[in-house]
């Protein structure tokens, strides 16, 4: 791991040098004494000054604490600790970082914690408080992070061990007491794309700079130029690292700095000569160059010409520390790439006899955290308890929901009508956006709208959540968005399931699926009423509020392959809104526009409504119309939002297509009698708020044809 400028302690990058354990149990009847009940042994780089008493050194004394804040003093039986550490110490390589997420892993697994990610990045975050170094050891890659807050009186004890006091790790102190555990959710990061052409060159003297004197040269107070200029080249570097092919300029100007290096000069020298007379221009292949952390490790990013880039900071680190401390060193460099899966623990075959003489398995220790299960269910419960309506009193815990129809206010047993649907790929967008809300009112407008254009009333909701490793915050917000839906829907989330499964997805993503339930008074007919449709028939639209949750599979490949955008840059049809946020806002809810017309004596003159959703216009609006009528719509009649303009323009969409694929601007679509009855309609519903168009009518259909043609669609080119 290491930082790249001109961050600080904010963008991490993990790279392909490791520090592994190797944990093994002695059999039960092995007589032995060994203190805390570990034996820790070590190779590697710097192993006649690493400590190996278990209760000093910083990965094992970081294990102690996770255990001891868990009712475990020591560790288990016969504990083996072999650490195999390939990352040099002291040079601005992050090996503080390593081994205090290995320590709290190691914790996890030997004590069966049954700890999250996010869980273990907090207690990294307590004994480490640089979230670069610790998110990029943990989650792997290439990220960005910032560390909340912390109240002195979480981290002022002295159980805690802290890697940061210098000039010696200092805390972790047995005192007999229970040490405080973390908060939750110290630490937060966000993965970026890191371009495949792009190298890391390590040139790794050796010679260490103590963290105390890399810190200690540092001013303490900035210029706001200095901090200005570190700031502006900081908001370019993260996506300019995304892109392929890479912009060498913008990259090598993207890692300048006026808060560090400037004042680790007299450190290390020969860095003001590195970092000034080489340049992507002087040298090509070069992308640019900075300090890895507190030094002295000099890392360049290049695409080519790695060896001779090497060679010359090499050189020129040699000469100018002979020149300046009247000593010689050496140079070593490493060709690194990053290493995008962080933390990761895999189980060495056993004989039967070993793997059952170790201590007991749980659910926990195979990745299925029920105190997780138990939290999120806590965090929720206001936010179902607030979709309750008279029928359902919308509170979770037990075996099943429940719903009273006749405190509905049905006197008589309706018809009931059941749906089930979920977001689809849409859900990879808030995985990249870190965002799930929307995509929870996705799931139920997705559901509900399916009712009404029956004429049902939603009544109750239940909604499936499932996941590899459950990320408490991820799936309450996902689950406040569904209750948010729910509410816009007038119908009680009455029940859910979580579903943990280690190994099913990967990291940070889940599936997720709804279930609908809703109800026609049985004096009304269940639509569409397709033997009342006739010739003339009027078709009315109702504006979507841009792709809804279809085709995003195209959408995503159109970002992906067809623009250099990340999803974090702004989008180009919307202000103030990355393409990401743009996307991903939510799916239309219908429902509280058209209810109060469906619930009129004979619908008001409506005789069907299709919903607009996967396969567009042409294969939605025929599932509603007998067999003998057609629907004629005219694109010149109603407006495509900007969202889908851009989608259909940058992705060469065919009109035809676009047609098939998207609901082009109308999210749903009535079938209304012509005349005064369709007027009265449409007036209603713009008096509710909608935006409405006479987009079309029914025609009669010849042998052969579509049930739906669309005329006008030059006006979409």
């Amino acid at each position: 791991m290491q930082l790249l400028r001109p961050g600080f302690d904010v963008i991490g990058l993990a790279l392909s040098i490791f520090l592994e354990l190797q944990i093994s149990f002695d059999l039960p009847n092995a007589a032995r004494d060994v203190p805390l009940n570990c034996r820790v042994t070590y190779e590697g780089t710097g192993k006649e000054d690493v400590v190996l008493a278990a209760d000093e050194n910083l990965l094992t004394r970081t294990a102690l604490y996770v255990l001891r804040c868990h009712g475990q003093r020591s560790f288990p039986k016969g504990t083996n600790v072999h650490i195999i550490n390939n990352i040099p110490l002291g040079r601005g390589l992050g090996s503080s970082g390593a081994a205090v997420v290995g320590g709290v892993v190691l914790a996890n697994e030997v004590g069966k914690l049954g700890l999250s990610k996010a869980r273990v990045l907090d207690y990294s975050l307590m004994v480490e408080r640089h979230p670069d170094n610790v998110a990029a050891a943990l989650y792997g890659g290439f990220v960005g992070t910032y560390l909340n807050e912390l109240d002195p009186k979480d981290t002022e004890r002295k159980e805690i061990p802290l890697s940061e006091v210098l000039p010696q790790p200092a805390g972790g102190v047995d005192t007999g007491a229970m040490p405080p555990e973390p908060p939750f959710n110290i630490g937060h990061y966000k993965k970026f794309r890191w371009a495949k052409e792009v190298k890391c060159i390590a040139i790794i003297p050796n010679f260490e700079v103590p963290t105390a004197d890399a810190r200690k040269c540092l001013p303490e107070k900035y210029s706001r130029a200095d901090m200005v200029f570190n700031m502006q080249r900081i908001a370019l570097l993260t996506t300019a690292l995304g892109e392929s092919p890479p912009d060498a300029d913008m990259i090598y100007q993207g890692m300048q700095d006026k808060v560090h290096q400037p004042y680790r000069k007299n450190l290390i020298p020969g860095l003001p000569d590195v970092l000034q007379s080489l340049s992507p221009k002087s040298h090509p292949g070069l992308l640019g160059i900075c300090l890895s952390g507190a030094g002295p490790t000099i890392l360049a990013l290049a695409t080519s010409n790695f060896e001779s880039i090497a060679n010359v900071i090499s050189s020129r680190l040699i000469s100018e520390y002979r020149e300046q401390k009247r000593e010689e060193i050496q140079c070593e460099w490493r060709l690194l790439t990053p290493a995008n899966d962080g933390a990761t623990v895999s189980y060495a075959a056993q004989d039967t006899t070993t793997t059952f003489s170790t201590s007991a398995m749980t659910y926990a220790s195979a990745g299925v955290s029920i105190d997780a299960g138990n939290q999120l269910v806590q965090r929720i419960k206001s936010a179902v308890k607030s979709t309750r309506r008279p029928g359902a009193d919308a509170l979770i815990g037990g075996f099943g929901g429940t719903f009273d129809l006749c405190a509905a206010g049905y006197e008589e047993p309706p018809m009931l009508v059941h749906c089930i649907d979920g977001v689809g790929t849409k859900l990879k967008l808030a995985f990249e956006a870190g965002q799930y809300r929307s995509v929870g009112i996705d799931l139920v407008a997705m559901n509900v709208n399916d009712l009404i254009v029956q004429g049902a009333e939603p009544l109750s909701f239940l909604d499936y959540y499932s996941t590899s490793q459950l990320n408490v915050n991820a799936a309450a917000s996902f689950v406040e968005g569904v209750a948010e839906g729910c509410r816009m829907a007038g119908c009680a989330l009455v029940g859910g399931e979580t579903a943990e499964m280690p190994g099913m997805y990967g990291e940070g993503e889940f599936d997720a699926a709804g279930q609908a339930t809703g109800a026609i008074p049985r004096s009304r007919k269940v639509l569409p009423d397709a033997a009342a449709m006739k010739e003339g028939d009027v078709l009315l639209g109702l504006s979507s509020s841009g792709p809804h949750s279809n085709g995003f599979s195209l959408i995503r490949k159109i970002v992906e392959e067809r623009t250099r955008l990340a999803y974090s840059d702004p989008a180009p049809w919307a202000n103030g809104e990355s393409v990401a946020e743009a996307l991903l806002a939510p799916t239309k809810i219908y429902v509280k526009s058209l209810l109060p017309l469906l619930r009129a004596s004979g619908y008001n003159g409506i005789k069907g409504l299709a919903h607009i959703t996967g396969g567009g216009l042409v294969e939605n609006i025929p599932r509603v119309l007998p067999i003998h009528l057609s629907a004629q719509l005219d694109a010149r009649t109603w407006s495509v939002p900007r969202v889908l303009q851009w989608i259909k323009k940058t992705g060469g969409i065919e009109n035809g297509e676009f047609a098939r694929t998207f609901n082009t601007g109308l999210g749903m679509v009535l079938v209304a009698e012509t005349g005064q009855a369709s007027a009265d309609v449409l007036e209603k519903l713009r008096r509710a708020g909608e935006t409405v168009w006479e987009v079309g009518c029914l025609i009669k259909r010849k042998e052969g044809e579509s049930g739906c043609s669309v005329v006008g669609m030059e006006v979409w080119e």
